[in-house]
């Protein structure tokens, strides 16, 4: 007679050692279908552990000695159930422990991004204060731009612009415009009068 057919574990995990409620709150808008997915999964493995017996249930073996008196089988039967032990599942793959470097891993490089983004934000406050000490902006010129704003004169050194700072009105702009007016006229002059005038 040999005895088999019991599936359980030795033992269960009673209840998740995920917060659920916190872990929604950390998650963004466009990822909360993942998370529901992930925790239908999750709800999905506990209920099916659940729904088995923690441990095997009794059997009355009097009873049966007694109904069934002089057989062998009950008491062999009785030894092979008494032998029954099912272990806890083996991590054959040390899946385990590869998911818990994994997770020390990221906790380590988000401690570090932390760390990065809060002094970026330190020093985005910082900048903002500085910026309330500036002029107002009807009041504020181009050379007190490049005066608080070193970087943005950097091409400007090379080539000055002058008030009122638009294109029209630069030095460059005026000399291009007055070389294609006078090579205008000269086109015209020779034209009418056949001959090369210089304006």
């Amino acid at each position: 007679w040999k005895f088999t057919g019991f599936a359980m574990a030795a033992r269960r995990v009673s209840k998740s050692s995920i917060d659920w409620a916190a872990f929604y709150t950390k998650v963004p808008a466009r990822e909360q279908e993942v998370y529901r997915a992930l925790k239908n999964r999750s709800d999905y493995f506990v209920n099916k552990v659940h729904s088995n017996p923690e441990a095997l249930g009794s059997l009355d073996f009097t009873h049966y000695k007694a109904t069934l008196p002089g057989l062998k089988m009950v008491n062999e039967f009785e030894a092979a159930y008494a032998k029954v032990n099912v272990p806890y599942p083996v991590d054959k793959q040390n899946m385990k422990d590869q998911i818990a470097k994994e997770e020390a891993e990221t906790l380590a490089q988000s401690a570090q991004l932390v760390k990065e983004l809060e002094h970026e934000k330190l020093l985005s406050s910082q900048y903002l204060e500085k910026l309330k000490e500036l002029p107002k902006l009807d009041e504020f010129t181009m050379e007190m731009m490049y005066d608080y704003f070193p970087w943005s004169n950097m091409k400007t050194a090379d080539n000055p612009k002058v008030f009122p700072f638009t294109k029209a009105y630069q030095p460059d702009q005026l000399k291009a415009e007055k070389i294609n007016e006078t090579v205008g006229l000269d086109w015209l002059a020779k034209r009418l009068t056949g001959r090369d005038i210089k304006f």
